[in-house]
């Protein structure tokens, strides 16, 4: 997956999880400390957050934050800068970890 993908999958994830949380933007970025025009971004997938940011909107979205991550399988990470594809492989492996901690495996 390329990055521009990536960053589109992530913001419409947020997107979607703002409207079954029944925030507005402006809510969810308050609740985030981002302003509402970084929400805007994000959403939009113009703006890919940080990994601290993509913690804070998960937190305020209370969600974990895979779930604010598309699908990928570490090896489909491949095409994304190196810290993306760093970050992935993290979530994944907590994620795996998680599963396996709770009998989900």
């Amino acid at each position: 997956m390329e990055e521009k993908a990536f960053n589109a999958a992530v913001g419409r994830r947020i997107r979607e999880a703002r409207i079954r949380a029944r925030l507005t933007q402006e809510l969810l970025g308050r609740q985030a400390g981002l302003s509402r025009g970084s929400i805007t971004n994000i959403e939009s997938g113009t703006q890919a957050p940080p990994l601290y940011r993509l913690v804070r909107i998960a937190a305020a979205l209370h969600v974990q934050p895979a779930e604010l991550l598309p699908q990928l399988l570490p090896e489909e990470a491949a095409g994304l800068p190196a810290q993306y594809a760093a970050d992935v492989a993290s979530v994944w492996s907590d994620s795996e970890n998680l599963k396996d901690a709770h009998g989900q495996g």
